[in-house]
């Protein structure tokens, strides 16, 4: 099973909340601000509101509950603070859900380089209370089958040893870390995370085995997998081993040619044959902005948010995109972002990237409505999400997530290379 499916799947269980429809999007809001709070002890505070204003209950909305205990935990942790964090875990009361913060906290404390020491401490602990519980019948929330709770757990530990061996990575202890990397991945290592992949591939020459990562990286590059990090180190194998890098980049040149080939064949019999819904929304410079006024030209809508990570990590990628289809209308269209400062958020967002792009804003669908126009008609059910009009006005593919900047290059290539053809 592909690392990124498992990752996705282990976050269901703490994002199942049992509330109506109108308190999940109370609550969701409320967390995301909470999520932001610098002060951990004013993380606390904005709890205990939640929960009083919501009127929470400890047994029905324990799980709700759970997710507010780990967004303070994960506060504290920032801080450093780890006492406070340990006392807020030890509040959660669901075995998976548990497992779940203390392996956010690991990330968290890894990705922002504040403590690998502890990281790989509560990345451990992580691991053994998955085996102490896995197995636990009362572990098994309601709702679960006995079935669906088994295979879930079957899979739900790929995502803790890829965690651990990340934290044994930052130590430098290879020796250990490429154990877990391996029992990280559920199948072949190339179908894994590009993040995990990239590490296994160090982890290998720096363990000795030059050759093995130097073959993973070329099946990588063959699968039009490589991002920026796989690159360099192939790039490095090949001049240790050849000097220079021109054959390489020849090399690696003609391996997507023939994933672009191969690709455009997939995507060919995935088009799809449907009216793009119109729209008429304001950029963030106040200009009215209809699909409309594209009439003629291959459009490519790219639905993101502020806040979302894999968002922001595509865009390098499609700056150079925007640069390399002069021709093409890339339109990024902002979701979800809510409050007063919305714009402005935006707008700083833009301006201190320096993304070229062309930004609107989604907007209500009535000054009444609490729906919005493009998430009402195109009802995205996650982003990024990008979809890619013809000249004809016809929407002809739509794509989701993002994984490396290659992939995303060449199935967006690949796809105007169709939308042109028409």
């Amino acid at each position: 099973m592909n690392l990124r499916i498992i990752a996705i799947a282990a976050c269901y269980l703490i994002a199942n909340l049992p509330l109506s429809a109108q308190e999940i999007t109370g609550v969701q809001s409320e967390i995301r601000k909470m999520s932001k709070e610098t002060d951990p002890f004013q993380s606390v505070v904005t709890k205990n509101r939640i929960i009083k204003d919501y009127k929470l209950d400890s047994l029905k909305d324990s799980e709700t509950i759970d997710l507010l205990n780990g967004n303070v935990a994960i506060a504290f942790v920032k801080k450093k603070n780890y006492p406070e964090f340990e006392k807020y875990i030890s509040l959660i009361r669901n075995k998976f859900n548990q497992t779940s913060m203390l392996n956010m906290a690991a990330i968290e404390l890894l990705d922002k380089k504040i403590d690998a020491d502890y990281a790989c401490k509560i990345a451990k602990v992580t691991l053994d209370k998955y085996f102490a519980f896995k197995d636990d019948p009362d572990a098994r929330p309601v709702g679960y089958t006995k079935e669906d709770w088994q295979r879930f757990m079957g899979f739900a530990r790929f995502p803790y040893y890829d965690t651990y061996a990340k934290s044994l990575f930052a130590l430098k202890r290879y020796s250990e870390a490429i154990q877990y990397q391996q029992m990280a991945f559920d199948g072949e290592p190339e179908e894994g995370l590009p993040e995990s992949v990239e590490r296994y591939a160090k982890l290998l020459e720096l363990t000795g085995q030059k050759e093995e990562a130097k073959q993973l990286l070329l099946k990588m590059a063959r699968l039009g997998k490589l991002n920026n990090g796989m690159t360099a180190q192939l790039q490095s194998i090949h001049a240790s081993e050849k000097g220079g890098d021109t054959n390489l980049s020849v090399y690696i040149d003609s391996l997507q040619k023939t994933v672009q080939a191969t690709l455009i064949q997939e995507l060919k019999s995935k088009m799809i044959n449907e009216t793009a819904q119109p729209f008429s929304l304001k950029d963030i410079d106040g200009k009215t902005v209809s699909l409309s006024d594209y009439r003629g030209k291959i459009v490519i809508l790219d639905l993101w948010a502020t806040w979302c990570v894999p968002c922001i990590a595509s865009f390098p990628a499609m700056q150079k995109q925007i640069e390399k289809h002069p021709d093409v209308v890339f339109l990024f269209i902002a979701i979800n972002e809510k409050g007063g400062d919305a714009l402005e958020r935006v707008r700083k967002f833009m301006s201190k990237n320096k993304y070229s792009f062309h930004v609107l804003m989604d907007e209500p669908i009535s000054n009444t409505s609490d729906k919005f126009k493009i998430t009402s008609t195109y009802k995205p059910t996650g982003i990024p999400a990008k979809y890619f009009i013809d000249k004809g006005g016809k929407l002809r593919f739509i794509s989701k997530g993002f994984s490396t900047d290659t992939e995303l290059i060449n199935e967006t290539d690949a796809i105007i290379s169709i939308l042109k053809s028409l």
